[in-house]
């Protein structure tokens, strides 16, 4: 969705009125009820309170895809981190092609964002890498935050990313994309969500896992299938980290990967969908949205 344009840009910024207004608008044209912001119960809802008045100050460095690595790498393992290839304000056709031949497939991207991703390999045309430096050089003169109301992401300084490519395993199309939506609770357990997403360049699917990998019979945003999820080696070891990494939040979303039992990390994503996907089945928006205590801000 682009965000709003001027002049009511301007009004938006000044007014709480305008803001609310545009917040209510987008979650009933997305979720498609009326929602409570003042007292949150669903997920969405909640997702969306956080977006309004965030507060916890770790939202802006576990979003920035730079300082993201570099947090987890201190705080857990190097080893977990996949490699950048370079990070800069800006990027050459000269220097990206110096990295393709040199390492081969990477991944460009800008830090401050959700993408879009250019993946690029070492087959890739001239006019293929010139298009995607021309795709994430237009991406860093937005600003992310204003474009998808999650404030922190208008406070990151803006860089170009090259990281490595991981291989798919045999028999995938794309690598596998492990998110643990991570739900701290009261008594200081966690609740985790496992979902997977399946063929995202063709017939994508996505589906929801209790933490033992059962399968769960809902989804977000797109289709699911009732599908068996083969326990990945060291999958205990992900749990841990994803619980470690979700303890300074209320709720957190850890996106890992894990290559013959090598785990990676992904990213971490405050606000899912930004809250504004909706759930296959509506009650299990409410669900998710009472797995979720205390103070959504945070």
């Amino acid at each position: 969705m682009i965000f709003l344009k001027t002049p009511f840009r301007v009004i938006y910024r000044h007014s709480a009125i305008a803001r609310n207004l545009y917040f209510l608008t987008r979650f009933l044209q997305c979720n498609r009820y009326w929602p409570n912001f003042k007292n949150p119960r669903t997920y969405n809802e909640k997702i969306n309170n956080r977006k309004r008045d965030p507060k916890n100050p770790l939202f802006v460095t576990c979003s920035d895809k730079v300082l993201a690595k570099e947090y987890v790498a201190e705080k857990l393992a190097p080893e977990i981190i996949i490699p950048n290839y370079y990070v800069g304000t800006t990027i050459s056709f000269q220097q990206l092609k110096a990295i393709l031949q040199k390492e081969g497939d990477c991944f460009l991207k800008a830090n401050h964002n959700s993408g879009p991703v250019q993946l690029l390999t070492s087959h890739s045309s001239d006019e293929e890498i010139h298009a995607a430096i021309a795709s994430v050089n237009q991406q860093l003169k937005m600003d992310y935050g204003k474009q998808k109301l999650e404030p922190w992401y208008s406070e990151i300084k803006r860089l170009v990313l090259v990281e490595k490519r991981l291989e798919p395993e045999h028999g995938d199309i794309d690598i596998r994309d492990y998110k643990f939506h991570v739900f701290n609770q009261p008594d200081g357990t966690t609740k985790i969500i496992v979902s997977v997403d399946f063929d995202r360049s063709g017939n994508h699917t996505r589906s929801f896992y209790d933490e033992n990998l059962n399968w769960l019979p809902f989804s977000i945003k797109y289709p699911t299938v009732v599908t068996d999820l083969e326990r990945p080696e060291n999958y205990d070891q992900m749990l841990e980290i994803a619980r470690f990494l979700a303890k300074p939040f209320t709720y957190l979303r850890v996106d890992l990967y894990n290559v013959k039992g090598q785990i990676y990390f992904g990213e971490l994503t405050f606000a899912h969908g930004g809250g504004g996907e909706e759930f296959t089945a509506r009650a299990y928006d409410l669900w998710m949205g009472l797995l979720w205590h205390g103070d959504p801000r945070y």
